[in-house]
């Protein structure tokens, strides 16, 4: 299998790689903060801008936390919502992992989806859903903490155990739950750590309920960092100074709001931005230059997999999203599921050792997902000569007009060289007699001529004709930044 057999360490020998020399199979991580804690209490585990907690703050909490829940019910293998703030949420976390329930981050599409499978929810209101076995975090909660006398003792855990389930944000509408046994989650936070960690102090601006901040949080706080909990883009940006952050990793809408909030030739440490979840536009990536000094790098990959690509910008081709990392076997292939030669356009596969081999809950489609050892994202592209893989779109936006076929990908980026817009995404409308549609949403201060829009719509496609065109406040998103083109043809439904 080439690549994949010179990839990470299968079972077990991961652990040799942690700083921790008591590690071994049935120790629950959270052992390993206990005794970091003792021998560096005043280390700082979390940093959220206006707090920082010291490890022995940490430790003392979550213990306390974790009698609480225990006394509220909560038990080994229990799967447990939690819907709080930012830090609490990460207390709650841990505290989760030392009882050896299964932690998640709840919303409402995932309570709408799986909630029957959810065995507690903890919320403190800010999520309009509720459970018929519920903690609420509100100030009688943490009256009564007090009450409480803390515990040290932590579950066993097999490797096979489940601690963790992480939602993608695909654009299909449903989540789709990635499980982590404790063997996938310290596969991956190992496997973080040499991917896309180059230079700490290392921050993720994205947040507990992604698969990249989950990675963060765990790596930091069992190797002794600091976790820096994502607040404002104002807030961020000063962290980044105030912590001598040396290396991020964040999503182009994200990285946009940092921009957005920078000052020209401001001093940092800030050396390294690295970019996931989808594509960048010549525009960001020249302010980005311009206020932070910085080209950001690419880091293609998924939440069921990990990092499959890494790259650096390249204006002349947005959609080169780099070279293939050492511990992934990729492969393009064709309708039958045949590899195809370099520079051929297909459908995008890959896996790594350690890999889940199915959603949590069994969700795979047809197409996409856990299909006979690969992972298919539903995303296609090609490697070109140099070994760099080429996002040509997703399968499902693929468009065929009168036996014409292009991707609404490559018409977004042939619409963002023109320098009409701020941002710009198509979409598809399918009629009642299926025929596509096609429909143009932008963002801009100044809206683009009708007639030099049409003649460059057209210059891409011949005959190309566009039924909509919307101007809007911001393109809808998901969660890592990219388009939510459904939520685009909703707008079409909302006028008719």
């Amino acid at each position: 299998m080439g690549t994949l057999q010179q990839g990470i360490s299968v079972s077990g020998t991961i652990f040799k790689s942690y700083p921790h020399s008591r590690y071994g199979y049935g120790v629950n991580p959270i052992s390993l903060i206990f005794e970091f804690a003792l021998k560096n209490p005043s280390a700082i585990a979390i940093s959220s801008g206006s707090i920082d907690i010291t490890y022995e703050n940490l430790v003392e909490s979550v213990q306390l936390i974790t009698a609480s829940f225990i006394s509220s019910g909560v038990r080994q293998g229990n799967v447990v919502a939690v819907a709080t703030k930012p830090e609490f949420e990460c207390l709650a976390t841990l505290s989760l992992m030392q009882i050896g329930a299964v932690s998640l981050s709840a919303t409402e599409s995932v309570f709408k989806n799986y909630g029957k499978a959810i065995d507690q929810l903890i919320t403190d209101g800010s999520l309009p859903v509720a459970s018929a076995r519920q903690i609420t975090i509100n100030g009688d909660f943490f009256e009564d903490l007090g009450k409480h006398r803390a515990t040290s003792e932590t579950a066993k855990l097999k490797t096979t155990d489940l601690v963790r389930v992480v939602f993608s944000s695909g654009t299909t509408g449903l989540p789709k739950g990635v499980p982590f046994t404790l063997e996938n989650l310290l596969t991956r936070i190992d496997s973080a750590r040499r991917n896309w960690m180059p230079e700490l102090p290392f921050m993720s601006l994205l947040g507990l309920d992604t698969v990249t901040g989950m990675q963060t949080f765990f790596w930091s706080v069992i190797n002794g960092e600091t976790y820096f909990s994502v607040t404002s883009a104002k807030e961020n940006l000063k962290q980044i100074s105030d912590k001598k952050i040396k290396s991020l990793k964040t999503s182009p809408a994200r990285l946009r709001d940092l921009v957005a909030e920078a000052d020209v030739g401001e001093q940092r440490d800030l050396a390294i931005i690295q970019v996931a979840g989808s594509l960048l536009d010549n525009k960001l990536v020249a302010n980005c230059q311009k206020k932070l000094g910085i080209t950001p790098t690419y880091l293609y990959g998924s939440t069921e997999v990990g990092t499959v690509t890494r790259g650096e910008f390249k204006s002349s081709q947005p959609n080169n999203l780099g070279s293939v990392v050492s511990d992934i076997d990729l492969e393009i292939v064709d309708d039958s599921l045949n590899p195809v030669a370099t520079n051929g356009n297909g459908k995008i596969r890959y896996r790594k050792a350690g890999m889940p081999n199915s959603y949590w809950l069994k969700n795979n489609s047809v197409e996409t997902g856990f299909i006979d050892e690969w992972f298919y994202p539903g995303d296609l592209g090609f490697i070109n000569d140099q070994g760099e893989l080429v996002l040509a779109g997703r399968t499902d936006d693929v468009i065929n007009l009168g036996g014409a076929k292009f991707n609404l990908l490559e018409l977004d980026l042939w619409l963002q060289n023109s320098e009409m817009f701020d941002e710009v995404a198509s979409f598809r409308v399918k009629t009642d007699e299926g025929i596509d549609e096609i429909g143009i949403a932008f963002v801009s201060a100044n809206p683009p001529i009708p007639e030099l829009l049409t003649r460059r719509v057209r210059a891409f496609l011949n005959d190309l004709e566009f039924k909509y065109l919307f101007r809007i406040s911001e393109l809808p998103r998901n969660k890592l930044g990219k388009i939510d083109r459904k939520s685009l043809t909703k707008l079409v439904s909302a006028i008719n």
